[in-house]
Formats: C-alpha cells, structure tokens, sequence
C-alpha cells in the first residue's frame, strides 16, 4: 500500500480540518479571511510521512455557511480596492479587466442580486477571469486548475506512473524587481526542459511532461520572493520518480548560475506525491488564489505577504504597498499556470488545456434565488463607489428586497420620494409615489468628525495633502461599520470637500 499522505498524515488533516474559522471583521482581515492554523502537531504526527515544503501554507479548511457569506463579501470590497488602485493609466493605455470586474455586462437589461446558500453574488455582470488581479475571479480560475492536476494524477496513476512535486527558487534580496525574478526563474526553468540532456531525462525516468505553478509573496526582509511549483508526470520505475525530480533541480540550479543568480539546493524541494488533493492545493492556486480562494488559505507565521495583503494595506493607505501591488500588476497578468501540453495529453490520454483568460457575462445559477432585480446605471454607481460589498452583505442576511432596495438609496443618496417609472404595455403610466420601509440600523459618521479626523491625518502622515487623508479616514470608518455589521453611510464627498476647503 502506497503511503497515506504527502506532507500530512491524516491524522494532521483531520486536526487542520477540525478548527474552527472565525469569519474575519474589518478591512483590518480582509485578506485574512480565514484563520491561521497555528497550533503545533505533536511529534508523532509530525513523524507521520513525508513533510511536503509548503513554504509556511496551511491547507484550506472546509468552510462554513457564514464564512462562505462573510468571504464573497470580502472579495467584494477588496475588488473595489483593487480597481482603485490600478484605475490610473498612462494616456492612451487600457485599464486592467479588474477596474470593469462586475460592471453590467453589454445590452443587459437587469442585473440580479443572487443567494445560492449563504453565498450572496450577481448575474447579469461582467467577469474579467483575470486569476492575478481580481479576488473575485481568482477562486473560480484555481478551481479550474486545481480540476485540471486531479485529472493529470488520476492519469498518471492509472498508468502506473507517479507524480513528483518539485519547487523551484532563487536568492533574493529587498531592491530584485519582481519582473526580473520572474523571468530569471522561468526562463531557468524552461531552459531546463529543453535539448539533448532534457530529451535523455524524459526517456530515462518516463516524464511525460510538466505542470508549472508560478506563486509571488513579498515581505519587508527579502522582498520579492517569486518561485515556481512544478507537477512532473513520470511513467517510468517509481523507485527512480524522485531521482528525476532531483535531476531537474541540479539542471534548473546550473542555468540559474550561468545567468548570474545563485540558487541554494537546501531552498528547492522534491517529495513524490500520492494524494491529488495535495497537488491541487499547491500546485494550482498560486499567489492569486492564497487568502481568497475556497475560504482562504493564509501564510502560517506572516513570513511573507501575499498581493492580497498588499492590495488591503493600499486601500487603507499604505503608499508602499500601494507601489508594490502597481509593481506585481505590472508583471504577472498573462503569466500562465498548470497548462496541459498536446504532448503531455497525448501521454496521458487527456484533452490539452490552456490558461488564457476568458472574459465573459456571469450567468446566474440553476439553483441560486433572484432576490432582486436592479437597472445597469444604478448598479454601476453602487459599484464605482464601493457599495457593492454592502449591498451583498444585506442580500447575504436575507433581508427582504425593499429594504435592500431602500438600502441601496441612502447609501446612494437618493430622494427617498423619488417617483418609479412602471413600463406598463409598451408606455410609461404617470409618475407613482412608492413609500419605503422604516431603515434599517447604519453606521453614518457626522460631517463635522469627518473634516476633524481628516485636516488631522493630513497634517500628521500626508505632509496637508487632504485627499488621500480623506480616502483614509473613510476606509477606518468603513472597517469601523464593518466590525460592528452595519452599513456603511457616508455624507456626499461633495459636502466633505465643500468643508475641508472652507
């Protein structure tokens, strides 16, 4: 019988897999949005199997109903911050897929406001399927990779072969650009697949191919750490599969040198792997999918932040990660992850897959309940000013749509005696006075305590500038209403501004 696990026991699983997840408050958890299992495994299980180098990951835990709710609201709000932060572009230059993530999709005449579950979400949009910048894309893209590696493992096995995980990296510093990493590494590694002793490797072990998993963390000690997970099918001895993962690291680590950069053995890794699931995990998420994917993996310790963290820190006006998540924008969209080659199907009798994004209109659900329905400009102003979070964390606790509808006009500043216009029988019928239910509890801070906090900020971090003091102000009192599940009301800037310039 082949081993029980590849890095954890099942007894390590079971444990992992048992803790509780608290769903996270705040922009403060935004990224985290599940809990770090930190609790040490006793020695016996720690005895129990080969450790696979997770680099400091935990495994994703089963998530529950409410944090399934809490975490579609998160990847909601974080989009938003996300947008904003790559919303400026040179002139001429075209803003990322993420800056129109959600907005309606072309000649929709409604968009829907779903619950499927406890998971709140919008059909009728557009989806940009960028799985390095958008949150919200992101978890679907690596559900679809981490189907595309079962599909090759189960392949594999049924051939007798086994797979080897091998992860790939290269030293580092604080002032490496991460687009010079990345190609460092990957071009090491793709030189390393390639000629006569890559020809020999492939008949000598039975390789029938490679996946490629590229991840990016950052941190303040070692900047940019870019690094590459890699799933080697091999058909040949499986008493030899792990000498062949060995040999593609010493032949990464020469052209690694030959470049000029340095590539310690102790820092790359090679485990034979016998459970898919731990493939998958690994292989297929890649820094896009850490923290927001099925409920959020996180890094064990903080050693390193992900962009998400970095994108979170940004919104809440962190000028550095703001520079930073410009900078892992700049260089990874377009970088492709668990590709299956012709060659590599043909072997293992699959069909090829690629990894180029597919923008599309989301469609609803067979199963999901149509809460409500809302007209295209309304919710692209409840998008453009980050109330969309909002609007699915009350479709999220089920409340009735005319309160939600209600909702969605204080957070937009409308009339609240707006008259409706009903298209009855191809015309419009005169205008109609539709009464709204008693509002909901809120969080609305006061105009004057807005001007206060933010000549404050402006004069302590901001050297007087007042817009990004106020952009601060009002990210601290929407983690503020977050915290408390409330939503989130705010003066129109217009008046903010009106009484900052006073």
């Amino acid at each position: 019988m082949r081993p029980t696990a590849f890095g954890w026991s099942m007894s390590v699983v079971d444990r992992l897999f048992s803790n509780p997840v608290p769903a996270p408050v705040g922009d403060d958890a935004i990224a985290a949005v599940a809990a770090v299992f930190s609790a040490p495994a006793g020695r016996g299980q720690q005895a129990e199997g080969a450790q696979l180098d997770k680099r400091g990951a935990t495994l994703t835990p089963a998530a529950s109903e409410e944090v399934k709710e809490q975490v579609s609201v998160t990847r909601w709000r974080l989009k938003h911050k996300v947008a904003n932060l790559l919303r400026d572009v040179p002139e001429g230059a075209s803003v990322p897929g993420v800056c129109k993530c959600g907005a309606a999709g072309h000649q929709v005449e409604q968009v829907s406001l779903t619950l499927r579950g406890a998971r709140p979400g919008v059909s009728g949009v557009f989806y940009c399927d960028s799985p390095w910048l958008c949150p919200t894309c992101a978890p679907r893209r690596a559900a679809q990779r981490a189907e595309k590696v079962g599909e090759v493992f189960d392949a594999t096995e049924a051939r007798g072969g086994s797979v080897v995980f091998v992860t790939l990296t290269v030293h580092h510093g604080r002032r490496d650009a991460l687009a010079d990493l990345k190609a460092l590494v990957s071009d090491a590694c793709r030189k390393a697949r390639q000629g006569k002793g890559w020809r020999l490797a492939v008949e000598r072990y039975g390789i029938a191919g490679v996946l490629v998993g590229p991840e990016v963390t950052w941190s303040a000690s070692h900047g940019w750490h870019f690094h590459l997970h890699l799933a080697v099918p091999m058909l040949g001895p499986v008493d030899r599969a792990e000498e062949g993962g060995e040999w593609i690291i010493e032949r990464y680590r020469s052209y690694i040198q030959k470049a000029g950069g340095r590539a310690l053995r102790k820092a790359q890794d090679v485990q034979v792997c016998w459970r898919k699931e731990d493939l998958a995990d690994y292989l297929a998420k890649g820094s896009a999918a850490w923290e927001v994917a099925s409920a959020g993996a996180t890094k064990q310790g903080k050693k390193g932040l992900t962009p998400w963290d970095l994108a979170a820190k940004a919104g809440l006006g962190d000028a550095r990660a703001a520079g930073l998540f410009r900078e892992y924008a700049a260089a990874m969209p377009g970088t492709r992850s668990c590709v299956v080659s012709k060659a590599l199907a043909d072997k293992l009798g699959l069909k090829p897959s690629d990894d180029d994004d597919a923008p599309g209109v989301e469609e609803a659900e067979e199963d999901a309940e149509v809460v409500g329905t809302m007209e295209p400009p309304r919710w692209h102003r409840v998008l453009r000013r980050g109330h969309a979070a909002d609007v699915l964390s009350a479709v999220a606790q089920r409340r009735p749509w005319p309160e939600i509808d209600a909702l969605v006009g204080r957070l937009l500043h409308e009339d609240e005696s707006e008259a409706i216009w009903r298209r009855e029988e191809g015309e419009y019928c005169p205008l109609q006075i539709v009464p709204l239910p008693k509002p909901p509890k809120e969080y609305a801070p006061a105009l004057s305590e807005l001007v206060l906090q933010t000549i404050m900020k402006a004069e302590c971090q901001f050297r007087g500038r007042r817009g990004p003091a106020l952009q601060v102000v009002l990210e601290e009192h929407r983690a503020i209403a977050a915290a408390k599940g409330l939503p989130f009301v705010q003066p129109p800037l217009s008046e903010v501004w009106q009484a900052l310039c006073a």
